[in-house]
């Protein structure tokens, strides 16, 4: 999905809905959002200043408890937190950095580890499909490091069957050679393993993940390893503008996503697999993966992108009810649409049958 900037139109509209498809309720203004913080429990605590302080030190330990980990850093932006890792990684060398095409690494983050440092990335993976032991065992040299982002949301939210990951990490244990999650929606894989966090974190060397998507939190991110990994991580901290003076508004943020939004995300997940049943079974709708394995998963409709981003809009004009604003050219149906729809508690408020009809209606307005 491209990442585009929402207009402020898009946003303007988006708060007068009364029913959100996607994520978390959002607020409705910046006022609205410091309230909520003022009301989480450690907003009485000091601010931190430059990394330290009592609540953002105790998120870094909640979070590195949680994944199993000596040691855990808060980055304000996961691009420097993944960035660090790499170059720690790959130490004085230039790589290669082995990734799937698709990944948030090479595409979202505009190919920064190639472009700010210098590394050099080696893609394998196949189109819309997780990373596999096979693509690994494929690749022409030895990696220094391997990324692997669970799930890969530009290939539909997929996840790696669990065998295949425990493989993945046996072969670049055996190859001595470091293997790291991009776990930013790692909250969300737990309960399609069925195991623990800490289970999963296990079979990489260093994981990063997210706050501000399954969390709803307002931004931020942890990486968590060994000591000595973070120790090495610090110094490129403040070389990619992360050391910031004060993060007290992102950590609380963050404490308040694990405690109310991380015990829902099972729920979140059982409810993408019955609202993609739903929509799946119209005809000429196609939902990917099928069923989905985390709480989000692709809408591929037969109407053309733009078109199905007007009717969407107008949906949200006439019957308050937001579908998004962002679509993408379907790989499954020619000429079609891809919408991504991310279940949080914004679900709260719509039963399935509400969501098909609104997405029925859009559809009527393509003209399709």
């Amino acid at each position: 999905m491209p990442a585009t900037r929402p207009a402020h139109t898009d946003i303007e509209l988006r708060n007068r809905c009364t029913r959100w498809l996607n994520a978390h309720r959002p607020l409705r203004s910046m006022r609205e959002a410091l309230l909520a913080l003022a009301e989480v429990p450690q907003a009485t605590l000091p601010l931190d200043v430059y990394g330290e302080g009592e609540a953002v030190q105790a998120l870094e330990a909640q979070v590195a408890a949680l994944l199993g980990k000596p040691a855990a850093s808060f980055f304000h932006k996961g691009v420097a937190a993944q960035l660090a890792a790499l170059r720690v990684h790959c130490g004085d060398g230039d790589g290669p950095v082995a990734l799937h095409p698709q990944s948030h690494i090479a595409i979202d983050e505009a190919e920064a580890f190639e472009k700010l440092l210098g590394l050099r990335g080696l893609r394998t993976g196949r189109t819309d499909q997780p990373a596999h032991v096979d693509d690994l065992m494929a690749l022409p040299e030895r990696p220094a490091v391997v990324c692997v982002e669970l799930p890969l949301r530009r290939g539909g939210f997929r996840l790696p069957e669990w065998d295949d990951l425990v493989a993945l990490s046996h072969w670049c244990r055996a190859a001595g050679v470091p293997l790291h999650f991009d776990g930013a929606r790692l909250w969300e894989a737990a309960a399609h393993y069925g195991r623990p966090l800490a289970e999963i974190a296990a079979l990489a060397d260093t994981v990063y993940v997210s706050f501000y998507k399954g969390l709803g939190g307002l931004a931020g991110c942890v990486l968590a390893g060994p000591e000595d990994f973070i120790e090495r991580v610090a110094p490129w901290k403040t070389r990619l503008a992360g050391n910031l003076f004060t993060v007290h508004p992102y950590v609380l943020g963050a404490l308040q996503g694990l405690r109310t939004q991380l015990p829902r995300l099972p729920a979140y997940r059982e409810r993408a697999r019955s609202l993609a049943a739903l929509l799946g079974a119209e005809p000429g709708w196609r939902v990917a993966p099928e069923p989905p394995q985390v709480s989000s998963f692709q809408l591929h409709l037969p109407a053309a992108p733009e078109a199905l981003r007007e009717a969407m809009l107008e949906v949200a004009r006439r019957d308050g009810f937001w579908l998004g604003a962002r679509t993408a050219a379907s790989r499954l149906i020619e000429g079609g649409a891809m919408v991504e729809i991310v279940i949080g508690d914004a679900s709260d408020g719509w039963a399935d049958a509400d969501a098909l009809a609104a997405w029925r209606a859009a559809m009527a307005l393509t003209g399709r």
